[in-house]
């Protein structure tokens, strides 16, 4: 496909229709790898296209669905992301930052208007879609390896500015925007009391992009809108005594109970609005459009779609037949978050001592509620180092693996989902904390005591290199754990020679080829008559 084709090809297809979005970016992305020059060429059409929208001539210029089109693929999320493409964007954006500022707070006076009357279920299909495109330039064109935020800093000043012009857009972008602002807790609460205190208006999508990056289930605990709630409530809340009753009520459903899922219904509206959810996984899966992507086959995602579909049809069904247990489902879930993240309870504290009665007394309860959980018997709890008896912790875990997930007799059975739900510490998140060694389940594995009667019954362990699926404890302590990517098994290591008189059956390890043991080992093995194979 040539440069012109590609552009033509934006004329081709609709706003709403992603797959197409994709394949103008992929079309982009070859071109770059071709020639990175080509980076450049859709910059200028890029500021060209802008400035036409802005009244001024350029013959570069898009106009149209065309333009439309052209702006919200540029800015999207793998236009550059590989071929160094990514470098030579940031490299052209950086010079052209004064240029791009100067456009954006243009952009931001013009008046909102209807661009498409065709967008994404995430776009308005108004002026404000291309605003925070031109704003997400600065996030999806910044190199990975690059850490210095200046340029996004300088541009988040702006970002009050867009909440204010734009009340009902939505972007899931903002938020992260808006905290990079020099004063961002200030900012933050301003805009809670604007949406409240000012335009009162429910459902707010900016004001909910807030609440949820502070307060919702498995949200990245890293973001400063999470990290700083508390701040950012005390801000806001400062006068909430002198609140109307209907302020106080839109605080505490949009910013507070939504974002943990127990916001209040009414049974018809739960049971509506899971119905229009079932029948847009339904369709998903009847038109069956699903493609691999990131190594992840398409196949999987279609049946991560079918488990999805078999939970809501399950809620559907507990809603229909017991409302308050559904209530009472939820609630207990809210409490098992707040119980788990002191960052949350700190916030959930400073809401408790700000707002009037009966409103605190709401607060004070889930507080209750959460410190009540928090001190009922762990599944897991934690144990003394002093309890540890082993010197090498690479021969612990494939102990732990055979006497834990093989012979089932070294109980409880650990789950990371499951310690993540009463660790108190800290908000655990698999999906976030999996990608390295979860350090709170090493510290587990390595103080679990392990009785001379269990160690007795180890007669054979292995060691997985992970190719052919790999140990159950790596899944726990190392959620993403990834052999074909590069990652190792841990190693087994002289300091095993003293372990092994822990295990006086022991008779055969395979798979320690993936420790590369060193000759002392594998010596002191010998000695004791010890079969090693490799992994079969």
């Amino acid at each position: 496909m040539t440069f012109e084709e590609s552009l033509d090809f934006l004329e081709t297809y609709e706003p709403d229709d992603y797959r197409s979005l994709k394949t103008a970016q992929e079309n982009w992305k070859s071109l770059i790898s071709e020639d990175r020059g080509n980076v450049e060429r859709l910059y200028d059409i890029y500021f060209a296209t802008i400035k036409a929208f802005l009244g001024e001539n350029d013959a570069l210029a898009l106009s149209g669905v065309k333009a439309y089109n052209f702006i919200l693929a540029f800015s999207g999320t793998t236009t550059v992301a590989s071929h160094g493409g990514k470098e030579e964007a940031w490299r052209i954006l950086s010079e052209r930052h004064a240029q791009h500022l100067d456009l954006l707070a243009r952009a931001i006076e013009r008046p909102n208007s209807v661009v498409s009357d065709k967008f994404s279920r995430t776009r308005t299909g108004t002026w404000a879609d291309i605003v925070t495109s031109m704003l997400d330039l600065y996030y999806w064109h910044k190199p990975y390896s690059n850490h210095d935020e200046t340029l996004r800093t300088e541009a988040a000043t702006l970002v009050p500015r867009i909440y204010r012009a734009y009340p009902d857009h939505k972007s899931f972008l903002l938020p992260d925007h808006l905290m990079l602002h020099p004063d961002a807790v200030r900012e933050a609460g301003e805009l809670i009391r604007f949406y409240i205190l000012e335009k009162g208006q429910q459902e707010a999508p900016l004001l909910a992009g807030l609440a949820y990056d502070m307060f919702r289930f498995h949200s990245d605990k890293r973001k400063p809108a999470h990290a700083q709630s508390a701040a950012i409530l005390q801000h806001a809340l400062s006068d909430a005594s002198s609140w109307s009753a209907q302020q106080l009520d839109q605080f505490l459903e949009e910013v507070v109970l939504t974002p943990l899922d127990i916001q209040t219904y009414q049974s018809q509206e739960a049971e509506a609005l899971l119905q229009s959810t079932i029948a847009n996984y339904e369709r998903l899966l009847r038109e069956n459009k699903y493609e691999s992507h990131l190594g992840t086959s398409a196949q999987t995602y279609r049946e991560r779609d079918e488990k999805t579909l078999q939970a809501h049809r399950a809620t559907l069904n507990l809603i229909q037949s017991d409302f308050d247990a559904w209530n009472r489902k939820r609630r207990d879930k809210a409490v098992q978050r707040l119980a788990v993240s002191a960052t949350t309870r700190k916030a959930f504290k400073v809401i408790e001592t700000k707002l009037p009665t009966p409103y605190t007394k709401r607060i004070g309860a889930l507080l209750k509620e959460a410190a009540d959980y928090s001190n009922r018997p762990k599944l897991y709890p934690p144990h003394k180092p002093s309890e540890n008896r082993f010197k090498d912790f690479g021969l612990k875990l494939l102990v732990i693996e055979e006497l834990m997930y093989r012979q089932k007799v070294l109980t409880p059975q650990f789950d990371i989902h499951l310690f993540a739900k009463e660790y108190e510490k800290r908000e655990i998140s698999v999906e976030i904390d999996g990608y390295e060694i979860i350090p709170e389940v090493e510290t587990y594995f390595k103080n679990l005591p392990i009785s001379d009667e269990l160690l007795a019954k180890v007669e054979t362990l292995h060691q997985s290199s992970g190719l052919n699926g790999g140990s159950e404890f790596i899944y726990h302590l190392y959620p993403f754990w990834d052999p074909g990517s590069g990652d190792k098994a841990i190693p087994v290591s002289n300091k095993a020679i003293t372990d092994l008189e822990l295990l006086p059956n022991l008779k055969s390890i395979s798979g320690l080829e993936n420790s590369k043991p060193g000759p002392k080992l594998l010596k002191a093995l010998a000695a004791r008559d010890i079969k090693v194979s490799a992994e079969g």
